[in-house]
Order: C-alpha cells, then sequence, then structure tokens
C-alpha cells in the first residue's frame, strides 16, 4: 500500500487543480465547438490509463415532467451506441476491463472506464470512441429502453432506505422549496413507467452537447497522441445552434429559521441537527481561496479535538457529536452541527453543546491549537513533495473536474505547495477570527432538524432552540483547561532478549527467527512500501478455548484495550504521545486465534515495537472506563429496539444454527450484564501472556540487521510460558439444507434473496480456479437474466470462498433484492441457472473472457507485490508450506481451463452441496 499522500488542494476537498506542468506532461484545451479536454501523464500505474466523459449537467435541467431522464440516460449509454450497437459493457469485459461505471447528480453526470491497458493501441482507441459515443450518439432503442424501466424501477425501490427516505422528508427544508428540493435524481415512479423514448431523446438532445462536456484521460499516455485523437474525434461535432439554456437554480433566503420533526419508525433514537447554509462567493485570487479553505481545514479540525476532550472528559448527556463546515452544493456551503443525545436528555445535550461551540466562538483557539494544525499540514505538504509524482489517477481526475465544472483555477503541483507554504507562513488566530465573524454572527437560512421514531416523543420546538441559544449567548462562559502534561512513553528500560536460531525461507525471500524465549519471527524485507514496515503476530486458540459464560467479557476485551490505553498512559495521554508519530496499532481476539498487529514509517520502527511490547506486558484497563461501556452500550440497545431487522437475525440464526449457550444475543442488556470486569482482565493475560506461543510476521523497508536489533529487544524479552495450544473446534451450524420465508415489518415492497450453497471438498488448484471462474460466470448470468432481461433486480451479488482453515469448506452465494411481485420468480431463477450449467454446459468463450480478466488481475498482482502481499504470501507459506504465488497455482493451469471442465467442476460441487435458500420480504399491507 502506497502511503497516503495529501496536497493543499487534496486535503481543501480538491478545490485547486494543478495543470502547468509543461505539454509532454499535461494538456488543457477547448475545441470549437466548445469541447474542453484534459490529458495527464501520470506513471503512478504503469501500463493502464483511465477515461472520463464529464457531462455538465445533472438532474436539475429536467422539466417537471422529465425528472429521472438523466439518470435514465446514464444507464443507456451502457446498452447500445452508433459504434457498439450490441452495448459496451461486453466489449470492455472481454478484452479484460472491468472497471466502468457512471454517476448522476443534481448538476452534472459523469462516465468513466479505469485500468486500461494501453499496450494495445487498438483499445485506447476505443475507449476514446467510446467517450465519443456517449458525449451524443446513443442509439436509445425503444426495446433496451424498456428493458431499463424496469431495472431503473429496482434501483430506485432497492435504494429506498431510511437514509433516503429521511432526506426525502428533510429535503423541502434543508433547501427552502427550492428545485434542489423536489427534484429527485432517480425520478418519480409514474414518469419512470411511463415517459416516452421520443421524451428521452428530445432531453439528451437539449443537453448532451460538446458546450457541456469535458474529456479527461489520464495515465500512461504519450500525451500529444491522445490530444491529436480527441481533435479527431470530436472537433467534428457540430457546435450546437441555439441550444437550451444550461441555468442555474438558487435556494432562496429564508430571514426565520426553519423548523421539522421526521419520524420514521426505523430511527434508532432522536437526532438533532442544526444547519445553516450560506452561498459561496467567488474567491479574488487563487490565494484567498487556498487561504478560506486552509482555514476551514483548521477550524473544523480544531472544534473537532475539542469536543472529543469534552466528551472524554465531562461525560455530557449525548452519545455523539460532530461540527463542520463544509461544502452542501456546487456554490453554497453549510455549517451542521449534529447531536445524538440521551434518550430524555435533548434539552441538557444540546445547551450543553451550545455552550462549547459559543465559548469557541467567544474566546477562539489557543496559538498552540493552530500551531498544531499548521505542523501537520507542513508534515503533510512535505509528503506530497516527496511523492508528488506518485499522485493517484483519481487525484487528477477530480481536481479536472472541478476545474471544469465550477472554474476553479490550474496550477503546478510545485506552485501549489509553494503558496500553501506562503499561506502557512503568515496563517494566524485572527485569520481564523476574522473568518468567523464573516459567518457566525448571521441568523438567515437556519434549520433545526429533529429525526426520531415516534410522535409522542418529547421533541425540542422551535422556540426551545431559539430560546436556549439566546440565553447561552449572554451567559458568562469560561473556557476550560483540558491540555496534559507531556510524558514519555517508557519511564524504564526492558531488557533485552536474543535470537537463538536463524533459517533462511528461499521459496520466498524470507528468513526466520527463532527467539530464546520461543516465539518466531518470519521477516521479508521489500520497498514495495517505501519507508512502511508492518508486523503482525498470532497464535492459535481464541474464543474457542472459553468457557460460553466467558464470550460477552471477551467482546469487552475488544472494545476496551486500546480505549483505555496502555502502561499509566489513559486514552488522551496516548493520543497525545502518538499524535507526531505516524504509527498504528491493533489487537484482536477471534474464534481461532488472537493477534496483535501494527505498521508504521521506518523511523518510527522502535516506537512501534514499544507499543506492541506494552500490549503485551503492560496493558491497562480501567474499571470507571468498563462501567461507562457497560451503561452507554445498554443504552445503544434500548435505542435499536425499533429496528425490526433484528427479530429477523434472531431467525435466520434459528435456520442456520443449533441451539448453544455459545451463541449469544449481542442485542441484548443480558449480554453487557455477563460482562465481568475482573474476567475480561483475566482472559487478557490467559491469551496474550505466553510468548511461545506466537508467530510474527514482520515486512517492510527496514533493514535486516537493525530489524534484527528491535526484534531481540522487545519481542525476544516477552514472557513465555512455554506451552502450545491449539484452538477447538464448536461446529454450531446447522447441517443439510434448508428453506425458509420470513416476514418483516419493511417499507417499500422488499424481496431479498439469500441463497448459499456450501460444501467439503478436497480442492486441487485446477478446482480453486474453476470455483472463482463458476463464480464470475453465475454473475454475469444473474445480471444478464435477473437485471437486464426481467427488470427484477437492480444487481445481483455473487461471491465464492475456498479454504482450509479451520476446516476444509467451499461456499458460493447469491443475493439481490427484488420486488414481492417478481421476487419468487427471480428466485426460481437462481436455481434454474445452476441446474442449467450443470446440464447445458459452459461455453469456451464464456470461460476465455473470464481467464484474461484473471490473467490480467495476476499480472498486477504479481507486478505489484506490496506489504499485505508479502504479509499474506509468508503465513500461508508457513500454515500450509506452499507459496501460492508459484506458476504451478496459477499460470500452468489456467490456459488448460475450458468449459467442459468448469462444467465438470460445477457438477462435483452442487451435486451433494448444502442450500440454505432464505427470503426476507416485507409483510403485504392491508
Amino acid at each position: 500500500m502506497m502511503k497516503t499522500i495529501f496536497i493543499g488542494g487534496l486535503l481543501l476537498l480538491a478545490t485547486i487543480c494543478w495543470a502547468q506542468e509543461g505539454p509532454e506532461v499535461f494538456r488543457h484545451g477547448k475545441l470549437d465547438n466548445g469541447l474542453t479536454y484534459y490529458i495527464r501523464q501520470s506513471s503512478l500505474h504503469n501500463g493502464t490509463a483511465d477515461f472520463y466523459l464529464v457531462q455538465n449537467v445533472g438532474a436539475l435541467m429536467e422539466e417537471d415532467n422529465q425528472n429521472g431522464l438523466a439518470h435514465i440516460l446514464e444507464h443507456m449509454a451502457f446498452n447500445g451506441t452508433v459504434n457498439f450497437p450490441n452495448g459496451i459493457q461486453g466489449f470492455l469485459k472481454r478484452r479484460g476491463v472491468n472497471r466502468f461505471n457512471a454517476y448522476t447528480g443534481q448538476d452534472e453526470t459523469v462516465y468513466h472506464i479505469e485500468q486500461v491497458p494501453v499496450a494495445a493501441q487498438g483499445l485506447v482507441d476505443s475507449c476514446l470512441l467510446i467517450l465519443r459515443d456517449w458525449s451524443g450518439f446513443l442509439l436509445l432503442d425503444p426495446k433496451e429502453i424498456d428493458k431499463e424501466r424496469g431495472v431503473i424501477l429496482e434501483e430506485r425501490r432497492t435504494t429506498r432506505d431510511l437514509g433516503i427516505r429521511m432526506q426525502e422528508k428533510a429535503s423541502p427544508y434543508i433547501y427552502n422549496g427550492s428545485k434542489y428540493a423536489v427534484h429527485d435524481i432517480i425520478g418519480r415512479v409514474n414518469i419512470l413507467e411511463n415517459f416516452t423514448p421520443a421524451e428521452l431523446r428530445a432531453y439528451y438532445q437539449d443537453f448532451y452537447r460538446p458546450d457541456q462536456q469535458a474529456v479527461i484521460v489520464v495515465g500512461d499516455v504519450e500525451v500529444e497522441r491522445i490530444e491529436q485523437q480527441i481533435k479527431g474525434l470530436f472537433g467534428p461535432i457540430a457546435k450546437r445552434v441555439n441550444p437550451k439554456p444550461r441555468l442555474v437554480y438558487d435556494i432562496p433566503d429564508c430571514d426565520t429559521a426553519l423548523y421539522y420533526v421526521a419520524i420514521d419508525k426505523e430511527v434508532p433514537s432522536s437526532t438533532i441537527s442544526v444547519m445553516q447554509r450560506f452561498k459561496e462567493e467567488p474567491p479574488t485570487s487563487l490565494k484567498e481561496m487556498m487561504r478560506t479553505n486552509l482555514v476551514r481545514t483548521f477550524y473544523n479540525n480544531m472544534v473537532s479535538k475539542r469536543l472529543k476532550q469534552y466528551i472524554d472528559i465531562e461525560s455530557p448527556a449525548f452519545m455523539g457529536a460532530s461540527v463542520n463546515y463544509g461544502k452542501l452544493l456546487r456554490h453554497y456551503n453549510t455549517y451542521n452541527i449534529i447531536i445524538k443525545p440521551f434518550p430524555g436528555k435533548d434539552r441538557k445535550a444540546f445547551r450543553q453543546l451550545m455552550e462549547q461551540l459559543t465559548i469557541i466562538n467567544r474566546y477562539g483557539f489557543t496559538p498552540e491549537e493552530l500551531a498544531e494544525q499548521v505542523k501537520n499540514y507542513r508534515k503533510q505538504l512535505s509528503e506530497t513533495e516527496e511523492f508528488k509524482d506518485k499522485l493517484s489517477n483519481s487525484v487528477y481526475v477530480t481536481i479536472y473536474q472541478n476545474n471544469f465544472l465550477q472554474g476553479n483555477p490550474l496550477t503546478s503541483v510545485e506552485e501549489d505547495i509553494a503558496l500553501s507554504k506562503e499561506i502557512l507562513d503568515s496563517l494566524s488566530l485572527e485569520d481564523v477570527n476574522r473568518w468567523l465573524k464573516t459567518w457566525q454572527g448571521e441568523t438567515k437560512n437556519r434549520l433545526f432538524l429533529l429525526d426520531g421514531n415516534s410522535v409522542d416523543y418529547p421533541y425540542l420546538t422551535k422556540a426551545d432552540f431559539l430560546g436556549m441559544i439566546d440565553s447561552i449567548r449572554r451567559e458568562d462562559l469560561k473556557p476550560a483547561n483540558y491540555e496534559l502534561e507531556e510524558v514519555p512513553l517508557l519511564d524504564f528500560e526492558i531488557p533485552k532478549g536474543q535470537i537463538v536460531k536463524t533459517r533462511e525461507v528461499k521459496a520466498i525471500g524470507a528468513e526466520e527467527w527463532t527467539l530464546g524465549n520461543g516465539c518466531r519471527v518470519f521477516f521479508k524485507q521489500t520497498d514495495a512500501n517505501r519507508g512502511r514496515v508492518s508486523i503482525l503476530g498470532e497464535s492459535y486458540g481464541g474464543k474457542s478455548l472459553l468457557k460460553a459464560e466467558e464470550l460477552p467479557s471477551a467482546e469487552a476485551l475488544e472494545s476496551l484495550l486500546l480505549r483505555s490505553g496502555l502502561y499509566k498512559h489513559n486514552h488522551r495521554m496516548m493520543e497525545k504521545i502518538l499524535k507526531p508519530y505516524n504509527v498504528s496499532i491493533n489487537m484482536h481476539l477471534g474464534e481461532t486465534t488472537e493477534g496483535v498487529s501494527g505498521s508504521a514509517i521506518v523511523e518510527e520502527s522502535e516506537l512501534l515495537f514499544q507499543l506492541m511490547w506494552l500490549m503485551f506486558e503492560k496493558p491497562r484497563f480501567d474499571r470507571d472506563d468498563f462501567d461507562k461501556f457497560i451503561v452507554l452500550s445498554k443504552m445503544d440497545i434500548r435505542t435499536k429496539e425499533v429496528d425490526p431487522m433484528l427479530e429477523v437475525d434472531k431467525k435466520v440464526q434459528q435456520i442456520r444454527m443449533k441451539e448453544s449457550p455459545r451463541l449469544w444475543d449481542t442485542h441484548t442488556e443480558e449480554f453487557f450484564d455477563a460482562m465481568n470486569y475482573d474476567t475480561m482482565t483475566r482472559l487478557y493475560r490467559e491469551r496474550f501472556g505466553d510468548a511461545s506461543d506466537f508467530v510474527f510476521y514482520m515486512v517492510g523497508d527496514l533493514p535486516k540487521e537493525e530489524a534484527k536489533k528491535l526484534v531481540e529487544h522487545y519481542l525476544g524479552s516477552l514472557p513465555s510460558l512455554y506451552r502450545k495450544e491449539t484452538y477447538q473446534l464448536h461446529d454450531l451450524r446447522r447441517e443439510g439444507s434448508h428453506k425458509a420465508d420470513i416476514e418483516a415489518d419493511m417499507p417499500d415492497d422488499k424481496y431479498m434473496v439469500n441463497i448459499e450453497f456450501g460444501n467439503h471438498l478436497k480442492m486441487t488448484p485446477k478446482d480453486e480456479l474453476c470455483l472463482d471462474i463458476l463464480q464470475r460466470i453465475l454473475q454475469d448470468r444473474y445480471n444478464a437474466e435477473i437485471r437486464e432481461e426481467q427488470g427484477g433486480s437492480y444487481g445481483v451479488s455473487v461471491e465464492s470462498s475456498a479454504s482450509v482453515f479451520p476446516v476444509r469448506k467451499q461456499f458460493i452465494g447469491v443475493s439481490f433484492q427484488s420486488s414481492l411481485e417478481k421476487g419468487p420468480q427471480m428466485r426460481g431463477l437462481v436455481h434454474k441457472a445452476i441446474t442449467g450449467l450443470q446440464e447445458l454446459g459452459v461455453e469456451d468463450e464464456e470461460v476465455e473472457d473470464i481467464v484474461l480478466f484473471m490473467k490480467k488481475g495476476r499480472r498486477n498482482m504479481l507486478e505489484n507485490k506490496d506489504i499485505s502481499y508479502w504479509m499474506e504470501t509468508m503465513r500461508s507459506y508457513v500454515d500450509s508450506g506452499k507459496d501460492f504465488s508459484a506458476p504451478a497455482y496459477f499460470e500452468k493451469i489456467i490456459d488448460k481451463i475450458d468449459g467442459k471442465q468448469v462444467q465438470a467442476f460445477a457438477k462435483k460441487f452442487f451435486q451433494d452441496a448444502e442450500c440454505t435458500d432464505i427470503v426476507i420480504k416485507s409483510k403485504k399491507q392491508d
């Protein structure tokens, strides 16, 4: 994994673009017909490029009787064009390109094809031709349109979850009755069912035109050649005469505060949102825009830190809160305050949070707080400067889009960094306070928005909010001092251990070190992730060795270990100690293993080992933290009692699993009552108290001799009991096949299919590849039949897996959502397709297309052997003695697999596979 890179523009919501690197790297221009283009040579992903068509028109340009047509066009773009009459998807997939998609917004529509191999110039030519066809040459076949109606209606029904329903209720208030409030991107049902092909084509002709479009190509390309191709392909497109205007819609101001309570029975708990909208004025200069965006970023960070300190120390009347000044829409910003009060504590929670924000607004931030933000940002700029040649394609695409859609200026990377440093040199608290004054005193365009699940709940009124805000402004509030003293992580010497045995692991180019305390370390040096190192340690046992009554305490252990800090340092102290460093650590207690993991930049490797040593030897548990965790968890359980899916989950578990005291219902207060502080701390000592039972894997850009010293010093000094544990198998799964229909109190006519096939075959490498191919074949067939032909679902997901630990098993799962009307038929098609595949077989061409894609993925994996790749390679080699990256497991097999072999494997897998066929469906309304 490449180091995370930040640049001034990126951190500021990608509002800055750079483009002046030189004509051999970047080309930007506009054709006579108005089409804009951006071409950027990027070496991050050698041998590939990304292709985008950006349309400066979205759903907001539709008339009322056209609502949904922009989104329909997005779908139809893949269903047939002048040069690709049989569709885009099949053409790209047959050539190993599987990353392509599109999205429709209120103000724009964007199409993209990613990770296209550029070695085949014909494929590059075809992708540019696809962009041209998308720009204005869709076939819009009436038969294809009718097929797509069902898909769109399924998408609409499928995506109408709680979030969408609450958004629909709140939009008239958030957008104050403007077109943004009443225009739905996905469209209204009556329009989707009844629009004519002529109406769709009319909208297409009105707005899909060169003056509203941009072509973006970023990747390993010759920019001059791509530029000439764009000119040749797009230049002849006629400039539109008397085009329909591309309107800009405003949101009207509101002098008095708006107020709304949104009720939905699925809302887990009451939420208070306070929003204020601000029209964004165009900046007078690039420097002003960057300075303003930087101040906003720092403000959000500093407020977030203040609130976290307040919550950690004061234990307020809310479960969580957030404050953010950010983007609402193009040309509009919003100041958002969100509070999740404890049940019945709404008034107290709102007052507490507003008091803290009033203190911030009245007294501002401290020089130390701003200095911390500046320091962190300078560090990010340095990383950007170091890795400026490794910026991802998506970064360039985003900033070019913002230049085209919003008119943000283009600068070079060097200019952006230099200007950012110049701004940081002069940035002061006065700048932050001056920015605050530009909007803090404003009272227009405020909205008090409340979410809840019952009309009987005592919601705060508009008068309550306004009264408390006025009262708080007149209070004599003083800022609290939450600062911590500087303390060292360690105040003692850790004794050194010793490596007693070294063994070369030639197959994977690694070494094994056995320490005097019995633990083993496998080390692989690689610079794939330049300047980083990762470590993982794990041991057999896990929760499988615990008694049933101890399992709740084990769950508390995972939640609380790092929450309570390490050694003498509580969580806040640990945050302060680690703030300047790029180090992360974690622990897990799984069913069959327990482990620790962490990563760091190479210069901070010793700190990583010190933290890991403390996790083993000096864990910190706090009874007050434990008691608070129990109380908050129970409150959370009470807020989720309205979730109808909890009861569904119980029924599904009863179908899948045997009755057992080990199967706790984690959504009950009884589960948290069973947690015991003393049991929790004892379990940690038992699971993590024996180093001899651990195997560590260490991968990264760390010199071997330095790695040895750190391993000896820290891992070698861990105590050992010299026991050799294994795990216990608790097979709680019900054997055999099961079929069930479960009704749930869900809105919107849902029919949720989940069909799983499981087996326990002894698999060969060829079988494993056939399983992968079979999964992809089923994925394509189900989407072609259930989605495209039948319009029975927005999309079908097919997953597969094969494992040997802790037991040998294989799995194929099919899941999708349909309607009550179409669902039973779609469910039947799943089984029908599997029967047909076994009886009628698989075409060799179908297998060849998938093999091509798999070979491409294999090449990418072998060309980019990063830390995660080597970590998994070492783990699997230690467990099995096999190097699964060797040609014997792929290259020597893959080209010999044909349709008959896939069919044979399908018969072997499905003929005695267990099938769990469960449908969760909405209750029929009377």
